[in-house]
């Protein structure tokens, strides 16, 4: 992608408050992958799998960190956090549209703000609040009494609202659905994947709060408190009134048990099955990873016996 403006390496390094090495007038016009570039090129490099394409003669500079300096003399840019400098880079010379076909006259309604850009295409029952320059595409659906924040994004096929989960048994043993009359409120600066879905409280509020960035078919149940800068990857189920801490990450396929506690800065890895309150912050992660299906079977096989196996050593150390 062209820049805006054509640099060179110390004009960009100060643009962005980064050290620099190399010629401080090499010519930087463009900002591209490593492994597709275009001429004269700023690319991201902090994987040394790719180091193979730093001499590529297209690259101009690369966006790096002084450990890798040693790997190549290419002019370079230094940052203890270069995909955020890459990130400031690529926002600062896209020009973002919003193009969903048409979209609704936002000055028509008392509770969406005018500077929300909202699909026809979507659906917004009533007593809905939409704040100011949030984006809801096309296919998304938004039950009654949701309140969102300002600078929200809410793609394609997301579900904000729906009844949950609620059923309890009659006499006879029939399932009978209990009301769900809470709502779901949603701070700033959101964003919410294509196909997730967001169930309205049981009574009170299912609460997801500023910057939370929840990727694509995840569900969060009745009730669930996700607090603030927590990312949650796609696929991911949160069962009701489960209550999630600040800056957490949860990877992509983790089911989280309901009515428990994750605390702050816990970090739970993909596939990851979360049955008890964790309130310790670190890394977590449960199950098995891939192998071949003989060995998993041989395992898996073993992995039955270990309770009795387990009583029988400790029978025979006991006498």
């Amino acid at each position: 992608m062209k820049l805006k403006n054509k640099y060179t390496l110390s004009e960009l390094a100060s643009k962005y408050e980064c050290d620099y090495q190399g010629n401080k007038d090499t010519i930087i016009e463009s900002i591209s992958s490593i492994t597709n570039p275009d001429k004269n090129s700023i690319v991201f490099f902090i994987d040394k799998k790719k180091s193979s394409f730093v001499e590529n003669e297209k690259i101009s500079c690369l966006l790096t960190t002084s450990s890798f300096l040693s790997l190549t003399d290419k002019p370079s840019i230094l940052s203890d956090n270069p995909l955020f400098v890459f990130s400031r880079i690529l926002t600062d010379n896209c020009s973002y549209k919003f193009d969903d076909g048409e979209f609704i006259d936002t000055k028509k309604y008392t509770n969406f703000a005018d500077s929300a850009y909202i699909s026809k295409k979507s659906f917004i029952s009533k007593n809905v609040e939409i704040g100011k320059n949030t984006i809801i595409y096309s296919g998304v659906s938004i039950y009654d009494n949701v309140k969102i924040g300002d600078n929200v994004i809410i793609h394609s096929g997301a579900v904000i609202g729906s009844d949950g989960f609620g059923l309890v048994k009659d006499n006879t043993g029939t399932w009978t659905k209990i009301p769900q009359i809470g709502s779901v409120f949603i701070g700033d600066n959101v964003e919410i994947g294509a196909n997730t879905t967001i169930d309205r409280g049981s009574i009170d509020s299912t609460i997801i709060e500023q910057n939370v960035k929840i990727d694509n078919l995840v569900h969060i149940a009745h009730n669930v408190h996700i607090k603030e800068n927590t990312a949650i990857a796609a696929c991911v189920g949160i069962a009701g009134s489960t209550i999630i801490g600040k800056d957490c990450t949860i990877g992509g396929g983790s089911g989280i048990n309901g009515h428990i506690e994750i605390g702050d800065n816990i970090h739970i890895h993909g596939m990851a099955m979360v049955t008890k309150t964790l309130t310790e912050p670190g890394h977590y992660a449960s199950g098995t990873t891939i192998e071949t299906a003989e060995t998993w079977r041989k395992n898996q096989a073993r992995f039955k016996m270990l309770d009795t196996t387990l009583k029988k050593l400790t029978r025979d150390i006991g006498e």
